[in-house]
């Protein structure tokens, strides 16, 4: 149902042949690694700082706005619901844009622009509270810190197979068991141990609140401060398995863009496996790649694989999100807006967007889509190098500053040439 639009923007596109690219893009990241060893010798980032916002925050804390953001969303979650149950199961049937496109890619620049509001939107935090609880039954803290955000990570890679393997999942039929699972898995678990398993499980949640720490908005002490965004990033809390949350992010997406690849299409069809038993086996591959590579470099740095480490990879997810999904969000996200005026498949126009048209102006521009695309991962490569640097000047001695950071810059530079190639792969 999907179409394949990550891919509009072709080698061709470029600015330069593919080669001068990859050469470019490395360099940059060298020269900047240069600059910030010069010019850079002190953290800067080791506690949170910002313009306070008292006012804004008695806005967003207002009992009358946080229903309404719980309500709106709510409301949006019983219309895909309406849509998901009795509508038809075709393509033009709003909820498989909802779920592939707006949850999954949308999340991304809505957490970003302000920051973690879906904790408070989630409604399957709402339905949990409208549920009594069946049981008293409650975790500690430390039993918390022990969980923290791993079965998140588990739930994540669920979705990506959904989305990525799952054999039609572009069905009703399919969908509506995954919904039901999804559902039983965060509300039932949040009945049995309280609202806090919500955070932890919901693989939409936990993928969100890894990319509002990049948003410019950041609470310190209860009130919401005006924040550099690397800040932001760099002093968040890190539950247990942020780690592990952001090298799934960019398995997925990874994974996601070699599927594409003319070798691995070959090799899926010529072999005579189940294609699951690929998409598997290369979805949990290029996750632990993602992952092993980081987890060397950061001990290599002696900083150690830990989940404050893994900030560095927050600007590189949403980088390479940015360049891989971009068409995609761009067209079957109004798709799916114009569907959803009609989730029965009965000539409904309920928000007035039935008789619209997809503006498909984007494909007109694809030099424009991919440099944008270029951009978006060399940039994130940088910044997430920045982030690196800042956060070794705090564990490393002055005399190993420079060649204890080689490591995680060697890792950058092979993320940047990989992501480019598996993007602009013919």
């Amino acid at each position: 149902m999907i179409l394949p639009l990550h891919g509009l923007g072709s080698r061709q596109d470029l600015p330069l042949p593919f080669e001068f690219v990859l050469l470019g893009a490395a360099l940059a990241l060298v020269v900047s690694f240069a600059v910030l060893v010069a010019a850079w010798r002190r953290p800067r980032f080791t506690r949170p700082a910002g313009r306070p916002l008292p006012g804004l925050t008695r806005v967003v804390d207002a009992p009358a706005a946080r229903a309404g953001v719980r309500l709106l969303a709510l409301a949006l979650y019983a219309w895909m619901a309406l849509a998901l149950w009795f509508g038809q199961d075709r393509v033009t049937n709003p909820v498989f844009g909802f779920v592939f496109v707006w949850l999954w890619v949308g999340l991304v620049p809505l957490s970003l622009l302000f920051g973690p509001l879906w904790r408070r939107a989630n409604p399957l935090r709402t339905l949990a509270r409208l549920v009594p609880r069946t049981s008293a039954r409650t975790l500690s803290d430390d039993a918390w810190g022990r969980i923290g955000v791993l079965p998140g990570m588990v739930t994540l890679l669920g979705f990506a197979w959904l989305e990525l393997v799952q054999p039609d999942n572009n069905t009703l039929a399919v969908l509506r068991w995954w919904a039901v699972a999804w559902v039983l898995i965060v509300v039932g678990g949040a009945v049995l141990f309280g609202e806090r398993w919500v955070g932890a499980t919901d693989p939409f949640e936990v993928f969100a609140e890894r990319i509002a720490t990049l948003s410019p908005w950041q609470r310190i002490d209860g009130v919401i401060h005006l924040t550099n965004p690397l800040r932001h990033a760099t002093t968040a809390p890190a539950p247990r398995g942020a780690a592990w949350v952001n090298c799934t992010l960019l398995g997925i997406t990874a994974y996601d863009s070699f599927t594409n690849t003319t070798g691995w299409v070959g090799w899926v069809q010529s072999s005579e496996l189940p294609r699951e038993l690929w998409g598997t086996a290369g979805l949990l591959a290029m996750t632990l790649l993602v992952a092993g590579t980081f987890a060397l470099a950061a001990r290599a740095t002696a900083a150690g694989w830990s989940d404050a480490a893994a900030a560095s990879l927050v600007p590189i997810v949403v980088g390479y999100s940015a360049a891989h999904y971009l068409s995609l969000l761009v067209i079957e996200g109004q798709r799916t807006a114009i569907l959803a005026s009609d989730p029965l498949g009965l000539g409904w126009n309920v928000f007035g967007t039935a008789e619209l048209g997809v503006n498909t102006g984007i494909f007109d521009y694809p030099e424009v889509v991919a440099v944008i695309q270029l951009a978006a991962i060399v940039v994130g490569h940088l910044l997430g190098v920045l982030i690196a640097h800042d956060a070794s000047l705090a564990v490393l001695r002055e005399r190993r500053v420079v060649i204890g950071q080689l490591p995680m810059l060697v890792l950058m530079i092979g993320y940047t040439c990989a992501g480019l190639l598996l993007l602009f792969s013919p």
